[in-house]
């Protein structure tokens, strides 16, 4: 029964031994091979442009923090988003304007790019021949 078991485990470890030995060769050629080469190299490759981006990301990050931020801050706001506020033409006049069945109260203006209908048009938009007539003083 000893001699058994010690034949049984001197074949599982030589076959480990020989696994090994098949994985340690493939390893070698691998490494000699040009294939390997070409990846090793794209592998170098891939490592410098990743210490690149996050030198970059670095360099970004200290650029929009510390002192005078919020200085660069306010100015990049006041040259990009404040403008002037806009002049309203004293000739535009706030009324009343229909769009899509409800009555809202805007300046004209608005009301003619919303495509409203605003009760100038509405009166507009009649042809003499339907417009009622008024009937006129002293009559």
């Amino acid at each position: 029964m000893r001699l058994a078991a010690i034949l049984l485990s001197a074949l599982w470890f030589s076959g480990c031994f020989v696994a090994d030995e098949i994985r340690h060769g493939d390893a070698l050629i691998e490494q000699h091979s040009v294939g390997w080469r070409n990846k090793r190299q794209e592998m170098q490759h891939a490592e410098e442009e990743a210490t690149t981006a996050e030198a970059e990301t670095q360099s970004r990050q200290n650029r929009n923090t510390g002192p005078g931020v919020k200085d660069k801050l306010a100015d990049w706001w006041h040259e990009n988003v404040d403008e002037e506020p806009a002049k309203v033409d004293p000739e535009d006049k706030i009324v009343s304007c229909e769009i899509g069945g409800k009555l809202q109260f805007l300046r004209k203006s608005d009301c003619e790019l919303r495509r409203g209908r605003t009760p100038e048009s509405k009166t507009r938009a009649r042809s003499p021949v339907t417009t009622a007539s008024k009937p006129l003083p002293g009559v």
